[in-house]
Order: C-alpha cells, then structure tokens, then sequence
C-alpha cells in the first residue's frame, strides 16, 4: 500500500548502505521511528552467495516470523528483499509494508537490480534466487496478495514516474473510458465493459425511473462489469433488491433515489478476503470521479454511502425532502453522504459520561 508510515531511514543506515558492501539486515528500530541496521546479525565466513544465504536462513528462521528488509551483494550489484511473513503479527505486517517505499525512495530504487517481495523461509536460499532471478529478470514471482499491492503501488505513482508499469493495466488503454470522461484513463485502475459503458451514458436521460444499477470487479478480464439492473425499485425494497441481487463480497452500485438525484453506494460485507476489500477500496474514489463526468448541470450523483452488509444502510438518508425544501445545488459528493451524516449509514451512540459520585 502506498500510505507511509511516517518511519525515517536513519543516517547509520544510511551511511552503511552507501559504504558497506556486505548482506545487511535492515529492522524498525524499538520505538517504531526509524530504520536501522540490524547489529546482531553475525556476517558469513565466506561471500559466496549460497553461503550468505545460509547464514540469513538461520537467523531469520531464529527470529521467526519477524519482518525484515534484506540487501545482498550479487554479482557486482546489490538484492532488495523485503522478508514479510504472512504468520507475522498484523501490526508489524502493516508497518513493514507501508515503510518500504520510504526506505526505496531514500536509498534510490535503481541501486538494486533486482527487487523482491518473499513471505516465506524456504525462499531464502541461493537456488530458489538464481530461480527466481532466470524466471523473472526483475522482480521475480509474487503471491496474490503481493501482486495487487504491487499494482496499486504503481498505480498511485505512476503520475509522478516514481515507479514505472511492467505492463499495462487494460484500464490504461482504453478509448473508451479515455474518451467518455475527462478522467485520465490512468486514473481508474479496471476499465468498464461495453454494457456497464452504456448504461452509465444513460444515466441522465433515465434520471426519473428508479433504477439501480450493481456492478463489480472483474479480476479476470481487469474490468467492472454490470451485475444486475433494476428498474421502479422503492426506496421500502432497496435493501431486498440489493440483497438478493448482488454477488457475494463488495459490491458497487448506482441508484436513482429521487429525480435528477442519484446516490454511489459500496458495501464490502465482513466476511470479504483482502484482496478484495484492497482493490475495491483503492478503486472507490477514482471510480467516483469518473462517474461524475457522466452527470450534468440538471443531473446530480450527490450522495456517497458506504456499508459493510446491505442491511446496515440507513435508507432514510435517501428520503425526498419536502417540495420546496431541497436546494437547487446538489451537495458536494464527498466521503460522507452530507455534512451532518456519516458516509456509511451506520449510526453510533454518544459514549456516557462518568457516573456523579
């Protein structure tokens, strides 16, 4: 993920990088401010690269499954392994993961010419390397997990040419997202299909039908497709109807609360694997720009809700105001519904006060 830390590269590390030409084994310091070498790691007796190997294997299987960032001396050039276990504790996964482009960036990415992403122990060996480097010339094979971080990493740099794309994502050629919004196609990271394409070029002219529109993620084919589409669906039937037609896992989806009016609702149900709470989340708000191209001066998408299970939407958010009552200016889609409501629908008590004595 591309959030940083806030975690620094100290100057000892620094200097080490920059002077040192020996395996170093970087960690987060004890008060998680910055990145330090790692001083207990006793140096291989030989520099032979399976002889490097083997003495990281053993000390990294010691302190088993701590998170660690690796260089290693290869061939005239230097190895950038970041070692996050999946077994690791979740705070620590977190924090490893999101200091990584930090530690990149201050040390200068082209330094390594080769860069991985490794999770387990067994990858910790000088075959599985040399596998590795012959397989894959750069960055070698990746789990699900670690490619999709990969893509939105790329994806949210790639404006600023910090990182570059081993290929191009079908989103970032397609002429008809390019041409249909002013939205850079860089922007959305899955493109839309022909019929989903069509159905929001409609939007304006069935602004008056109730309609409902559910879409989704297609990983495969990288696109988001139309689900289902609903058509005179009340307000009283709005959860039944997004409930029994969309997919299990999160789901986008587009409705016609009210004339000219319509809302963007997500829901991503707890049961959700983290692949796809990712993608849809680092999706949700560049899709919701692109969107808006498709509305116009009399036509709004003017509410944003978000959920965990369909049934946790408060549909009263969606209730037509009195005639008369409602501006003529919709109100700024924004990561809440309105100013006074929260974008998920969900509704929270005021904690209590301490009891009088």
């Amino acid at each position: 993920m591309s959030t940083q830390s806030g975690i620094t590269v100290s100057e000892q590390l620094s200097n080490k990088v920059k002077n040192d030409s020996s395996t170093i084994i970087i960690k987060v310091s004890s008060d998680s401010t910055q990145l330090v070498p790692d001083s207990s790691f006793p140096q291989p007796s030989s520099t032979s690269i399976s002889t490097i190997f083997e003495q990281l294997h053993r000390y990294l299987s010691a302190n088993f499954p701590q998170p660690a960032y690796i260089i290693v001396p290869y061939q005239s050039t230097k190895v950038f392994i970041s070692f996050i276990p999946d077994s690791a504790p979740i705070k620590q996964k977190m924090l490893y993961a999101s200091t990584k482009n930090t530690l990149l960036s201050n040390l200068g990415s082209s330094s390594f010419a080769y860069k991985f992403a490794w999770t387990e122990l067994d990858e910790l060996s000088a075959e599985y390397l040399e596998k590795v480097i012959n397989e894959d010339g750069e960055s070698g094979p990746l789990t699900e997990d670690e490619k999709i971080l990969q893509s939105l990493n790329n994806q949210q740099h790639i404006q600023g040419h910090e990182y570059g794309f081993k290929r191009e994502l079908a989103s970032m050629s397609s002429p008809a997202s390019a041409s249909s919004s002013s939205t850079s196609a860089s922007d959305i990271l899955y493109k839309f299909d022909a019929e989903l394409e069509r159905e929001f070029g409609n939007l304006t002219k069935d602004a008056n039908d109730q309609g409902l529109l559910i879409f989704n993620i297609d990983l495969a084919s990288e696109s988001i497709k139309l689900t289902n589409k609903l058509n005179q669906v009340e307000l009283s039937n709005l959860i039944e109807k997004l409930q029994s037609n969309s997919q299990s896992g999160p789901t986008y989806s587009i409705y016609n609360y009210s004339p000219q009016r319509y809302t963007f609702m997500y829901s991503c149900p707890s049961g959700s694997s983290v692949k796809d709470r990712m993608i849809y989340a680092a999706s949700k708000n560049s899709l919701i720009n692109h969107l808006k191209t498709y509305f116009n001066k009399d036509t709004f998408l003017d509410k944003n809700l978000e959920v965990g299970d369909w049934n946790e939407l408060e549909v009263s958010e969606l209730e037509v105001d009195a005639p008369g009552s409602r501006s003529d200016t919709p109100a700024s889609l924004s990561s809440s519904a309105s100013d006074n409501k929260p974008s998920s629908g969900l509704k929270f008590s005021k904690p209590k006060g301490p009891r009088r004595r």
